[in-house]
């Protein structure tokens, strides 16, 4: 079978064209991991969102998103991706790189969260 150089120089310039994805079987470096005390990231359509583990709506990074969130993070050069133990209904959230603004590890001192649950009375 004869390739076509056009059709060959496509097939070796393919893997450069989607920066980020990684060819399959290869394991990315893990740069962090752990609980995640804040997040906050850029939406396909440019808003941006976060979340805190604190449970204050107003710490909320971004203004827009959740509190009171108990999750893990795994961040490579490529993604960031979120479990959260209290929701094993939900699959992983996997947010690109490239949209992260901003992500802080940690417990912040924080040993047991209650996801929705209320902001506690002042």
């Amino acid at each position: 079978m004869k390739t076509h150089p056009a059709l060959l120089g496509l097939i070796i310039a393919t893997p450069l064209v989607f920066p980020g994805c990684a060819p399959p079987n290869s394991k990315s470096e893990v740069v962090a991991e752990g609980v995640i005390f804040s997040v906050e990231y850029q939406t396909h359509g440019e808003l941006t969102r976060g979340f805190t583990r604190l449970n204050e709506s107003k710490a909320v990074p971004a203004g827009s998103g959740s509190w009171n969130v108990d999750a893990h993070g795994r961040l490579t050069r490529e993604f960031l991706i979120i479990t959260r133990p209290q929701r094993p209904d939900l699959g992983p959230q996997v947010i690109p790189a490239h949209r992260l603004v901003s992500v802080q590890f940690g417990d912040g001192g924080i040993k047991q969260v209650d996801e929705n649950q209320p902001k506690p009375a002042n």
